[in-house]
């Protein structure tokens, strides 16, 4: 049976609760010493390592392979997931005769090879 009919609040707490303040002895933990608010920190900096700790394991095999080819490699997703990026698209442009079309005239450009692009910096 539930009593409704408490009507002057005898017997309730006050809501909230009133915080008691602890000394520095007591919100340190005997066992290590440390405060509480490091603790929790250091709680707080583990849990969010997990996505990105995970993410490494499971990406672990496609990074190595980016890196053997020198790929560019960004974290997305807060470390669950990857972007990869070659860097040699840095060095293609549009090409001026042409302007990125690859035909002059009904016919291949010559100084693209028809693909629109070139390499600046003599890379190819």
């Amino acid at each position: 049976m539930i009593n409704i009919s408490n009507y002057t609040s005898k017997d309730n707490p006050q809501w909230p609760p009133a915080q008691v303040a602890l000394t520095t002895a007591e919100a340190a933990d005997p066992a290590d010493g440390r405060p509480l608010g490091a603790r929790t920190r250091n709680t707080l900096d583990w849990l969010a390592s997990l996505p990105r700790r995970w993410g490494d394991r499971w990406f672990a095999m496609n990074d190595a392979e980016a890196t053997w080819w020198g790929w560019q490699m960004t974290r997305v997703h807060g470390g669950l997931g990857r972007r990869y990026r070659d860097p040699r698209f840095d060095t293609l442009a549009e090409c001026a005769w042409c302007r990125g079309t690859g035909l002059i005239a009904d016919a291949p450009c010559i100084p693209c090879s028809g693909t629109g692009r070139v390499t600046i910096r003599g890379v190819s």
